[in-house]
């Protein structure tokens, strides 16, 4: 005769194999499950557990609402608990506020925006149900203000300097939301310098334009903002129903096919050899392309039917197989991944990477090159609601070559909605903070700006210095130049 425990058991092994999703808004026991899953077996373990299910779900009843880890939430979860340096998943952000602030106002709205988006008052958890995520009750949130205007400029600019590097490097920690902080200092009269940080987790580019917007919205009006926000907790059991087992075994085999027996791994020269195990140590480098440029890979891509992603795509291809000497290359090119409109609501992390394979040159030139992008870009785009990162070990098992150092050579071209941040009566300049961490080899990030694009890198700094990556970059922005004819100012 079984136990309670032998049924417990038995309960989780059926909600792991039929794959079975449970979530809970408050005391509201929930499941997602194929069709037939539920069956009277299944639905009377659950009903007999019912507490011990909610107990879980809930933290003790501390969790409003609860549901599995989205697929981003579940591979950034993983990350943070491996990565060496986990503040690598910080994004931050220095406004620079001149004018009349109100700080009181100013921190009314952040509390508002926490409580508005449950993605950054959400906690995760690893239990015998999975990852899961817990959404908390808002609390006001802690903004605190240091007076520096008694300070000599000297003494003002390296007290800012200090606070950056402190925040920068200030990882968060999971399991202790809200994952937003802020810190606001008065560095002259009219002058204020936010530091708003974010964990990765909760937000990425699309939802960080969501959240600046709001806050400004919030500041001007004091809230509440009309209509609902998208929620977190339902995008991830949306996927739930898309994301199973024989969804990810398909598209296995669908990548081993079409990546074929190439070498995946980008052998570019490295400044010092690959250690076993990354330190996590990185550093950044900014560079631009100007307008001129910008202007000629729009007109480009326009007459190769594309977007600038592909033109983009290509000369990176160019530059890495002149580094590398292969014939084709790989790169993971970011994707906003929001391809529902209930989606574009949603403050939280959706964003994942495609595998473009590319020839780094074209027989009959760099159009053929932007072809061959466009072609892997739009295929890439048809299966991407499978997220590339989760197929990383089923590939290997399929004997394809994935590198070692997984992922190397990443390429982000922003198309979101545009960073700002509107407040009355202030001028708000914005710049994003990098930090002092490596996420891949290399990470390439292009952004429009109305006078070219302002580029940066992310680079692995256990393997190359400053130098050569400013190298790679002068050749990059000549090439590309001299691909699309833009003659010199």
């Amino acid at each position: 005769m079984s136990t309670a425990e032998d049924d417990w058991t038995r309960l989780l092994r059926l909600l792991d194999e039929r794959e079975i999703a449970l979530r809970t808004t408050g005391e509201r026991l929930g499941y997602l499950a194929p069709a037939g899953a539920m069956d009277e077996e299944v639905t009377g373990l659950v009903r007999a557990h019912r507490d011990r299910l909610l107990t879980i779900l809930t933290g003790d009843g501390t969790a409003l609402a609860a549901a599995p880890a989205g697929v981003g939430q579940w591979r950034m979860c993983k990350a943070q608990g491996q990565a060496a340096d986990p503040s690598v998943w910080n994004i931050t952000q220095r406004i620079t506020l001149r004018g009349p602030l109100e700080p009181e106002r100013l921190a009314a709205a952040l509390t508002a925006v926490t409580e508005r988006h449950e993605s950054l008052r959400t906690r995760f958890l690893d239990t015998e149900l999975g990852v899961l995520q817990q959404v908390l009750p808002h609390t006001p949130l802690d903004v605190p203000v240091e007076d520096l205007r008694g300070l000599a400029p000297t003494e003002r600019d390296a007290a800012l300097a200090e606070a950056l590097d402190a925040e920068v490097g200030r990882p968060f920690d999971l399991l202790a939301p809200p994952l937003l902080r802020a810190r606001l200092l008065h560095a002259a009269e009219e002058e204020w310098v936010l530091l708003l940080s974010i964990h990765h987790i909760a937000v990425d580019g699309w939802s960080l334009a969501t959240v600046l917007a709001d806050l400004g919205t919030l500041y001007r009006t004091g809230g509440p903002l009309p209509g609902e926000p998208g929620r977190m907790t339902d995008h991830a059991c949306w996927e739930r129903t898309v994301v199973t087992r024989a969804a990810i075994a398909a598209a296995a085999d669908h990548w081993a096919e079409a990546l074929g027996g190439a070498s995946l791994s980008v052998d570019v020269p490295t400044d010092r050899p690959r250690p076993e195990q990354r330190s996590g140590r990185g550093e950044t480098a900014g560079f631009r392309i100007p307008a001129a440029v910008a202007e000629a890979v729009g007109r480009f891509a326009a007459a190769h039917s594309t977007t600038a992603s592909a033109v983009l795509v290509a000369a990176l291809a160019r530059l890495l197989g002149s580094l590398s000497g292969a014939s084709e290359v790989l790169i993971l090119l970011s994707n906003a991944n929001r391809t529902r409109p209930a989606d574009e609501k949603v403050v939280g992390l959706l964003t994942g990477s495609m595998p473009v394979l590319m020839p780094t040159r074209g027989d009959s030139g760099f159009g053929e090159l932007v072809d061959h992008a466009a072609e892997a870009i739009a295929s890439a785009l048809d299966h991407s609601v499978m997220a590339f990162g989760l197929l990383v070990e089923p590939l290997r098992e399929r004997g394809v070559p994935m590198p070692a150092g997984y992922p190397q050579i990443v390429l982000a071209v922003q198309s979101t909605p545009a960073i700002a941040l509107d407040l009355p009566g202030l001028t708000v300049e914005i710049e994003d903070i990098p930090g002092h961490s490596a996420r891949a080899d290399c990470a390439f990030s292009l952004t429009p700006d109305g006078e070219g694009y302002s580029g940066q890198v992310e680079y692995d700094a256990d393997l190359f210095d400053p130098g050569t990556i400013r190298g790679w970059l002068d050749a990059l922005v000549a090439d590309l130049t001299k691909q699309l004819a833009v003659p010199l100012a």
